[in-house]
């Protein structure tokens, strides 16, 4: 390896191994086994890599050939790896988001993401009704030192519309405006836009980009499937379908490609599996140039699209965000942040770490955009250009990542393309079956989310901060049926004095023939048997207390309290947890004097057999009527000795919720 004065050659003081000598030296190390025995890893994205790989591993990666494929990123880029800085205003009130939108340009931020209150939207947003509401957040902006994208799922088009109104003799010209419309007319049929009206007022976007050189006005949204909880592969094999539904629509009526796709980004969100959503993202700038290049034959033009000119803005995962605990969504958004830009992401939208609980707040969004400015100013990332380019691992994750997106993406073209398929259902069954999956995988305590299924705060109370975003409120008069086939026709609308709330709820079609893809978090329904314990607390004298009763020896007793803690702490319950009892008479009177509605016995399971019958005994001579659990599985213990058994393969839902049912806690508010 050649060097440098400064830095001689380091690698030359050692001698060269050979993987056969390698994995013979870790074997030893391990006592003869073979290191696959170790390192398994598998995933819902239907990917497993070796234990370890060697340089051999990328002979067949053919995108790692720099004579026949070209780079992932441009290397001329400076900084290499530049991203935009985005920063999402949600505010519900126009003037405190304007005040949002001027904090983040002047905190660093290169970029705005505007995203409108809506009745097709589950989440909060600027109550935009007119262009003065839009001009209380960008009156004062100067448009050349952060871009603006319009955010809104199925609403963004009538967002498009009040910018464009906004603009029509103001201080500020199109042409001078950066930044993009994030609207995937295939995304919003899952919101039951008809099919011909959301393609219509993309065609008008793409028409109207002439207007504003600077905007990007075609996008490819795959945030649908990922909030719907698809796999990587299935994302990125839909975000293939999405674009090749537009490139064949545009080519059946004759219209020319270049337009569409010198204006095309994809926009991405970005899990907590750091190198496979970093691969993913690399993956896609493989793939987007193949789906184009099918197209070519029939296009006027030449399509010469590189993996490095495709545009992508990556957002990081509301699926698994957390409403308790929710500061670790920092952690979880840092980790997001950092595979969206070592995968190669143009421009970056954190999230807030409340975003689930409440509308962002000033701290919420600084912690957000600080979180992007510490990646660039001072973890450096900014300066290399697809520095994940040469890892064995990496490089093979993003090559079957990309191998299995094709192969979905053909079967999702063979089955008449993905509109067919979320017509009649077909993409709907797919997602969900991996959507149970993930959510097993939490019940089951497989994966966790900290703070929600596994380490919970245990005093934390939620129902309080919780807002539910409502839209913004109308005049009381039903609007009367609106034109909104077209941009033109929107901006009409909204001229004639209709709020942008009236114009997006004409957007929907009862034609539409797509039942909605749901949007969830990982840990609502978890999240839910918490929040019923709490409403439970809030008329009661708190919520139901157990009393953790370690007895025995003193590893097996501690262990098996901290699991007891952890998992019952799910519910919201008060847990007290002494450190050891030295007879079940101290746990029954312990339990009497607290008054306890459960007590959970933590020893080792020889000694539960005598322990259990012994405490339910004692438990009955003191009075008080409490649950009995045991902190382990029922195995030699007589079931009729205890009421309820924790164990690691207990579930959580049905555990919980049946120590609820038992503990007679209401279901609902009307119970």
């Amino acid at each position: 390896m050649p060097g440098t004065e400064a830095f001689p050659p380091l690698f030359d003081e050692f001698d060269a191994v050979t993987p056969a000598k390698w994995r013979e030296h870790v074997e030893s190390d391990l006592g003869g086994t073979a290191p696959e025995a170790f390192l398994e890893w598998s995933s819902v994205e239907g990917v497993s890599l070796p234990a370890y790989l060697s340089p051999g591993a990328l002979q067949n990666v053919s995108h790692t050939d720099p004579e026949s494929t070209l780079p992932l990123a441009d290397a001329a880029d400076t900084p290499a790896g530049a991203w935009s800085v985005c920063q999402s205003i949600r505010h519900p009130d126009p003037e405190v988001a304007g005040k949002h939108a001027r904090a983040a340009v002047d905190g660093g931020a290169d970029a705005l993401e505007i995203a409108p209150s809506s009745a097709l939207s589950d989440e909060s947003g600027v109550a935009l009704r007119s262009k003065a509401d839009l001009a209380q957040i960008l009156d004062g902006m100067d448009p050349t030192n952060a871009s603006v994208h319009l955010h809104g799922g199925p609403a963004a088009p009538a967002l498009y519309a009040l910018l464009r109104d906004y603009l029509s003799g103001g201080p500020l010209e199109p042409e001078a405006i950066s930044g993009a419309v994030l609207y995937d007319p295939v995304a919003a049929l899952a919101s039951g836009t008809a099919p011909d009206r959301a393609f219509s007022l993309a065609d008008d976007l793409v028409a109207d980009a002439a207007e504003m050189p600077q905007f990007r006005t075609v996008t490819v949204d795959t945030s649908v499937y990922h909030d719907a909880g698809a796999s990587a592969v299935r994302e990125l094999a839909c975000a293939l379908g999405a674009l090749a539904e537009r490139l064949a629509r545009r080519t059946e009526q004759a219209r020319s490609l270049p337009p569409l796709l010198n204006n095309l980004q994809v926009r991405v969100p970005v899990s907590t599996s750091y190198f496979v959503e970093m691969a993913k993202l690399r993956a896609l700038r493989l793939l987007v140039p193949q789906v184009i290049d099918a197209f070519a034959p029939a296009a006027s033009t030449p399509l010469d699209v590189a993996p490095a000119d495709v545009c992508v803005h990556a957002v990081t995962s509301r699926r698994t965000e957390t409403i308790y605990d929710p500061h670790v969504n920092m952690l979880r958004a840092t980790t997001e942040a950092m595979a969206a830009v070592l995968g190669g992401a143009d421009a970056l939208t954190i999230r807030p770490y409340d975003k689930a609980v409440r509308p962002p707040d000033e701290f919420g969004l600084r912690i957000a955009r600080n979180t992007q400015l510490i990646l660039r100013h001072e973890a450096h990332f900014d300066h290399v250009a697809d520095p994940a380019a040469g890892s064995y691992y990496i490089e093979t994750l993003t090559d079957q990542l990309a191998q299995r997106a094709w192969t979905q993406f053909q079967d999702l073209e063979a089955e008449g393309g993905i509109v067919d398929c979320l017509r009649d259902g077909r993409l709907h069954k797919q997602i969900s079956a991996t959507r149970d999956e993930r959510r097993r995988a939490l019940n089951e305590r497989d994966q966790v989310l900290v703070g929600a299924t596994h380490y919970p705060a245990l005093n934390e109370r939620r129902r309080d901060d919780l807002v539910v975003p409502n839209p913004p409120p109308t005049n009381g008069e039903s609007p009367a049926p609106l034109n909104a086939s077209s941009v033109d026709a929107l901006r009409t609308a909204l001229r004639d004095g209709h709020s942008l709330q009236e114009v997006t709820s004409a957007l929907p079609s009862a034609s539409s023939g797509v039942s909605p893809l749901p949007r969830i978090r990982l840990a609502d329904e978890i999240e839910a048997i918490r929040l019923r314990t709490e409403r439970y607390a809030e008329s009661q004298d708190g919520p139901p207390r157990f009393l953790l009763a370690p007895l025995g020896p003193p590893a097996i007793r501690s262990a098996r309290a901290n699991f007891c803690r952890n998992f019952l702490g799910v519910a919201g319950f008060a847990i007290e947890e002494p450190l050891k009892f030295d007879s079940v008479g101290a746990v029954a009177d312990a339990a009497a004097q607290q008054g306890a509605d459960a007590v959970v016995l933590c020893s080792s399971d020889d000694e539960y057999i005598d322990l259990a019958p012994a405490l339910a005994a004692a438990l009955s001579d003191r009075g008080p009527d409490a649950l009995l659990g045991i902190g382990g599985a029922p195995g030699d213990i007589d079931v009729d000795d205890a009421d309820f058994f924790v164990h690691q393969g207990s579930p959580l839902d049905n555990t919980l919720t049946a120590l609820q049912d038992d503990l007679g806690i209401p279901t609902d508010e009307t119970s």
